[in-house]
């Protein structure tokens, strides 16, 4: 089955054109890792997929949900938010409320957008810390975790709301080197046991080597070469990967 669906997608800001007619598909299960340089559009197909970014042209399905550039009646309104229930979002930067604990952060979005009882959604937010590890930690705030603490009770957060795509903006580059392990880990458990359905923008050449089906390499904006790990890390077929990989090897 189908989860993620682009067409012809195009992303302009001002006179840069960010994306240009991606056409992609992910099914469901798959684990799909996006590499390539700063700026080449990774981050904003990942934004455009969530609604956090308007489509300049072409359309995105999530789950046989459509948006298409212009849209913008009900029909929309409706469809993004049918949308954002069944894609979570991993970021970069943590995005804690740093006056709630884990277990407030966590629990928030059940409150507020799904209405749900608060002792349901406690429970609810109890098993996602867990699940990441963290149950002993539901009372401590942001400033008491660790970087890396903070990115997996991210990730529990982004898991209560039991989306069936998870997009991860990054989600290791803002840590300090030893604590990007813990959260690589969480995110392996979640490859493995739940059957996610995932894409990944991430440096972490090992959690894409190991952990994804299928690796797609972009560069200005365009998808420049996709495969299944073994065969891009080993062959790769574009000279453009060819020389991010071996510039990538030397560090």
């Amino acid at each position: 089955m189908t989860m993620i669906v682009t067409k012809e997608l195009s992303k302009t800001y001002h006179d840069n054109e960010v994306l240009k007619g991606i056409d992609l598909e992910v099914r469901q299960g798959e684990i799909v890792v996006l590499l390539g340089p700063s700026g080449s559009g990774k981050s904003t197909l990942l934004r455009c997929l969530n609604g956090l970014e308007t489509l300049t042209k072409g359309a995105i399905e999530i789950n046989g949900v459509r948006l298409e550039a212009g849209m913008k009646n009900r029909a929309f309104k409706n469809n993004l938010l049918n949308i954002r229930k069944q894609t979570g979002m991993v970021f970069q930067q943590f995005n804690l409320y740093p006056h709630k604990t884990a277990l407030g952060n966590v629990i928030e979005s059940l409150l507020i957008v799904k209405k749900m009882p608060r002792a349901q959604a406690e429970q609810l937010g109890m098993k996602m810390l867990e699940r990441v590890g963290l149950a002993d930690k539901r009372d401590a705030y942001p400033s008491k975790l660790s970087g890396g603490q903070q990115q997996r009770v991210a990730i529990a957060r982004a898991l209560a709301m039991e989306p069936d795509i998870l997009l991860f903006d990054e989600p290791t580059s803002a840590l300090d080197p030893e604590l990007v392990g813990e959260v690589l880990d969480v995110m392996r458990m979640l490859a493995r046991e739940e059957g996610m359905t995932m894409l990944v923008v991430t440096h972490e050449m090992s959690f894409a080597r190991n952990v994804a089906n299928r690796v797609l390499f972009m560069d200005g904006g365009v998808i420049v070469e996709e495969n299944d790990p073994e065969t891009f890390f080993g062959q790769p077929k574009t000279e453009r990967a060819q020389r991010f990989l071996n510039k990538i090897n030397q560090h």
